[in-house]
């Protein structure tokens, strides 16, 4: 008998040993645990314990900042895409938490790391500057604003460049109508960056191939007046000097 009562207090101390221990993994210690694999770079490990907070312990008041945290494990494994989805759910399920801004801006950030080379498509390009447009009108006064408009004016740069290099395609074609209409759209909706210039550039060599001289002059003159790439100006001063020597002839 005694035997079977220090059995049964053995188990009971064992059976509140476990429950103990279970009591011990709450909500925070999963945060905690993911926010320790999240520095050693163990993503996966990360995003289950993040997600365990989530879908979980979903009255812990720790959640909004969890679910952030899961969007960064997702980010840092290069997930773009899947971590952009998991932003949008901070702030739009709380987006009077801490971590609703920072979230919005990563949205963006997201597309922005997805975007390709300007020879891809740029769906992704297009999507990132609606997003860091949306997080300025949301946001005007942070200190990520500045940074948004500067990644909104290195994306209209790609794309820019991507309309350009359609009309050096069609200009080698000799299409020289549409290469003008391409020239003129980057000119037309992208003025600030510097494949305008090359663009203006460019609808003066088809002018020039085409004999049209002094329109091709007087598209050129305005380059020259402006401080423009070195590669650029000597283009424009030679074709220039290629014209005058026609007309003088």
């Amino acid at each position: 008998m005694i035997f079977i009562a220090c059995a049964a207090l053995a188990a009971t101390g064992c059976s509140s040993m476990r429950k103990s221990k279970e009591i011990v993994r709450d909500a925070q210690y999963y945060f905690d645990r993911g926010q320790e694999m999240l520095k050693k770079k163990n993503y996966v490990k990360a995003i289950g314990d993040f997600q365990t907070v989530v879908e979980s312990f979903s009255e812990s008041e720790i959640v909004p900042h969890a679910q952030f945290m899961l969007a960064e494990a997702h980010f840092k494994s290069e997930e773009y895409i899947t971590a952009s989805f998991e932003y949008e759910r901070v702030y739009i399920d709380y987006p009077a938490s801490d971590w609703a801004m920072d979230a919005q801006y990563k949205k963006a950030l997201c597309y922005f790391m997805e975007s390709p080379s300007a020879r891809l498509d740029q769906g992704n390009t297009n999507l990132a500057v609606d997003e860091f447009n949306r997080f300025i009108d949301n946001y005007p006064n942070s200190k990520l604003a500045e940074e948004a408009q500067g990644n909104i004016a290195e994306l209209r740069a790609k794309m820019a460049y991507k309309e350009y290099l359609n009309g050096e395609t069609y200009k080698k074609l000799k299409h020289y109508e549409a290469a003008t209409i391409y020239y003129q759209y980057v000119i037309d909706t992208y003025p600030r960056t510097l494949w305008a210039e090359y663009a203006r550039f460019g609808i003066a060599e088809v002018q020039f191939k085409t004999d049209e001289y002094e329109k091709a002059k007087s598209t050129l003159m305005p380059l020259v007046s402006r401080d423009i790439e070195k590669d650029l100006r000597n283009k424009v001063v030679s074709l220039i000097d290629d014209i005058e020597e026609i007309e003088a002839k």
